[in-house]
């Protein structure tokens, strides 16, 4: 497993309704649980597929539609080394950019819990 940054979290996952209900969710919240720097957050509006979000030299930046395992695992490099690989920028939500709904509720997910 890559070693994550822990604070501020890199890595960000979306936990609303449609992002929780859809495929793939629930091993990319254990896979983001065992990075250590990962935390959820509430819905950010976005809704196709799971949603994660990466901050990029201080800016958050959204990707949608991390379904399967090669998305997954590249989120998790994306997060490790500070910068979206080639396959993670196809499926960028460019007007998202710096954007965070409710990150006042976000919640950290660690490897005990």
């Amino acid at each position: 497993m890559p070693a994550c940054l822990t604070a501020p979290p890199t890595l960000l996952v979306c936990a609303g309704k449609d992002c929780r209900g859809d495929r793939g969710f629930a091993e990319l919240v254990a896979l983001a649980r065992a990075c250590g720097g990962a935390a959820t957050v509430p819905c950010q509006g976005l809704c196709h597929g799971p949603i994660v979000g990466l901050r990029v030299r201080g800016e958050v930046r959204w990707f949608s539609r991390v379904r399967s395992g090669r998305m997954r695992a590249a989120a998790l490099r994306s997060a490790a080394r500070g910068t979206p690989t080639k396959r993670l920028r196809e499926h960028e939500v460019r007007s998202r950019r710096g954007v965070v709904r409710g990150e006042k509720r976000l919640v950290a997910l660690s490897s005990r819990g």
